[in-house]
């Protein structure tokens, strides 16, 4: 220990090397709340799947299959529901607590179920949508 004139008690000298402690040095781990990451899987779900369908539908666009409105509309409801679909097969890996294989076999499968179903609701809600339109039109 060194001593400096200003400082009453003695000053720790610096080691060069790690000091070994006469106790372990206690470190808090560190935690990725299952929320936080959830969250992040949605919304990277959401910007990958709405973007790339977004691209997909400006090619509609173009050949005057679909106005540029129908295109961002749909390439929202894409999006959201890729969101949904990245979240909850992050979801299931994450409580499975698998290997990279079987996890990834995870996802994949989740997120094709939820897409699926979300694809069903979807047409049978726009379904609804068009009758009833072209029921009060007549």
């Amino acid at each position: 220990m060194s001593h400096h004139p200003h400082h009453q008690y003695p000053q720790p000298t610096q080691h060069a090397y790690p000091v070994q402690h006469a106790y372990p040095v206690y470190r808090a781990p560190t935690y990725v709340y299952p929320s936080k990451a959830l969250l992040t899987a949605g919304v990277v779900g959401t910007v990958v799947g709405g973007t790339t369908a977004l691209a997909v539908n400006l090619h509609k666009v173009q050949d005057k299959q679909i106005t540029m409105k129908e295109a961002v509309a749909k390439s929202l409801a894409t999006g959201a529901g890729a969101g949904v679909a990245t979240a909850t097969a992050a979801g299931v890996a994450l409580a499975v607590h698998a290997g990279a294989f079987v996890s990834l076999a995870l996802m994949v499968a989740t997120a094709t179920g939820v897409g699926y179903v979300l694809q069903s609701v979807g047409k049978s809600v726009s379904e609804k949508a068009v009758s009833n339109s072209e029921k009060s039109a007549k």
